[in-house]
């Protein structure tokens, strides 16, 4: 595939992303939903054009995403874990099976406290929720059941990607 074509297609992602963030943004359900999506949609770009494109992507709709999008929440899920890790998870693949998990649900985990310290200590947006000082612990239980969920679909959409699908795209792309 040409140079211009990858550059394009990866625009053509970061433009989707943004879109998907802004859902994730405006339509409270969407909130942990839309960055989910945002990382499994990039299986197709990095499949097709490559981790570079990939993180040019990436970085275009974290950055338009901070400055543009009303819900920080989203984008910050995006931009601190599930933007990047789709390029990043070959690596914890090479490792032996235990190290691997343990090291994808540290960086999980340090990035939802991340994404959370940064909303409280920067941007000021209170903790405070319905369930009071058990909202944020159970927040954690949540999305590691959650990421348990997606990393089983990461790996079988991938897959699926490659069989089914890779050469049709290609084949649009050439």
């Amino acid at each position: 595939m040409k140079q211009s074509k990858q550059v394009a297609l990866a625009g053509m992602f970061a433009a989707m992303q943004i879109v998907f963030l802004f859902l994730g943004s405006t339509i409270w359900v969407l909130c942990y939903i839309a960055p989910l999506y945002c990382g499994l949609a990039m299986i197709i770009l990095k499949e097709s054009a490559g981790a570079r494109y990939c993180v040019l992507s990436y970085i275009v709709s974290s950055v338009f995403g901070m400055f543009f999008l009303p819900d920080k929440e989203c984008v910050l899920l995006y931009a601190l874990f599930f933007g990047y890790y789709t390029i990043i998870r070959q690596y914890f693949d090479r490792l032996p099976k235990w190290l691997s998990v343990l090291l994808k649900y540290l960086l999980f985990n340090a990035s939802l406290a991340a994404t959370e310290a940064l909303l409280y200590l920067v941007l000021r947006i209170p903790l405070d929720n319905s369930l009071g000082r058990y909202g944020i612990p159970l927040l954690f239980v949540l999305f590691n059941i959650m990421f348990f969920i997606y990393e089983k679909l990461f790996s079988r959409l991938t897959v699926l990607y490659n069989v089914k699908y890779k050469n049709r795209v290609d084949r649009l792309l050439k």
